[in-house]
């Protein structure tokens, strides 16, 4: 699994973003750009007094490259380079074109505001960029830690599902690798439920002997999945929650009672039609949760949004 060598980082930008981005790009010939994405301005060409014609919008997307410029020149690093790009228009998809043109393999950006971040996911630019945009998307979450001290990754190994398998494999490396980058622990995140108590409910289909058996026989069954992909996966080190309960309830619980710093998680699109929808249970988790969050499509995800020709 490669480090992250070519990371956009969108503005606004702090201290805490530009940190975070600096401290993984370890690798050589590493690249760094710095991006704003101006809105669209309604009667843009103006006409001044002495009958001039001025486009704002130009003027606007020029003073957006000098201050990037500015912010970049402040950035020093001896393995990466540092650069800049600026476009007009709806942010996501200049985003997402950004990434689809130059290959970047991180996009990263602070959430929204200062108040908690499961308040700023969606109906954002960052809820866009989770469903679209084809690389790896990290929603920063303002924090006075300097480093990761808690990193989880959430998974759900299925071996009748190999693209399910090759995201989990990647979300416990990536995972891995911004551990071991900070020395902060790795916490693996499992939720598995049982179907036999929900359809006992109410009739006696099952006695609670064998409600048990079953019960025990499921979690055995996720167990033995687990440390299947766990040992293709991490280093052995990592502190494993296997968890009963819907991952929707029971993955922000213990990211929240742990004090996480990150969330690792797939997002998997099953509606054939590309980037339209993130699944179920990652807007079950995501809306929840309160830290940092990244989240990494399967390999085989295309974006609805295209390149202008």
């Amino acid at each position: 699994m490669k480090q992250f060598k070519n990371i956009l980082l969108i503005s606004p930008l702090d201290k805490q973003l530009i940190a975070q981005a600096t401290s993984i790009l370890t690798t050589s010939q590493a690249k760094l750009t710095l991006m704003s994405v101006a809105p669209l301005l309604d009667d843009a060409i103006v006409q001044t007094s002495d009958g001039k014609t001025v486009d704002l919008q130009k003027l606007l997307l020029e003073e957006l490259k000098s201050e990037l410029e500015e912010e970049a020149g402040k950035i020093k690093g001896d393995d990466f380079r540092v650069s800049t790009a600026a476009a007009s228009g709806q942010p996501f998809i200049e985003i997402i074109r950004q990434v689809i043109s130059n290959d970047h393999d991180l996009v990263m950006m602070r959430a929204d505001g200062v108040s908690s971040l499961r308040d700023q996911l969606f109906g954002t630019v960052s809820s866009h960029l989770m469903r679209k945009c084809p690389c790896p998307v990290w929603i920063l979450k303002p924090s006075r830690r300097r480093k990761l001290r808690h990193v989880f990754a959430a998974v759900d190994p299925d071996p009748s599902d190999p693209e399910r398998n090759m995201l989990n494999v990647e979300i416990l490396k990536r995972a891995q690798i911004l551990a071991n980058n900070d020395n902060a622990k790795l916490h693996i995140i499992h939720a598995w439920n049982t179907l036999g108590g929900n359809l006992n409910r109410g009739k006696r289909w099952m006695t609670k002997s064998e409600i048990r058996m079953h019960a025990e026989q499921v979690a055995t069954d996720h167990r033995n999945r687990l440390n299947s992909l766990l040992d293709i996966a991490t280093d052995g080190n990592a502190i494993v929650h296997m968890i009963q309960g819907q991952a929707g309830e029971v993955i922000p619980e213990i990211v929240d009672r742990e004090k996480a710093d990150l969330l690792v998680m797939g997002t998997v699109c099953r509606t054939g039609i590309p980037g339209f929808f993130i699944g179920n249970t990652a807007e079950m988790t995501l809306s929840q949760v309160d830290c940092s969050v990244l989240t990494i499509k399967p390999r085989q995800f295309k974006s609805p949004v295209q390149l202008v020709e």
